[in-house]
């Protein structure tokens, strides 16, 4: 999972839901529909809905969101 594109992609989707409220509260609720419009493959958007919301909920609210 760890190649160019997936890393370039992940940047520029946690960047955007960090700063944007709207994206951040779409990819919480439904983080792989997120994940694939921001191009992510079937594999990798499961793996973002089962780890990465856990992340950017403490990225963005502050370890007592974990």
């Amino acid at each position: 999972m760890c190649t160019y594109n997936y890393n370039s992609n992940f940047v520029k989707l946690i960047s955007n839901a960090i700063m944007d409220t709207a994206l951040r509260e779409r990819f919480l609720a439904d983080p792989q529909g997120t994940a694939r419009d921001f191009g992510f493959s079937e594999a990798d958007q499961e793996e973002l809905a089962a780890y990465e919301a856990r992340k950017l909920r403490v990225l963005v609210a502050g370890p007592a969101a974990a």
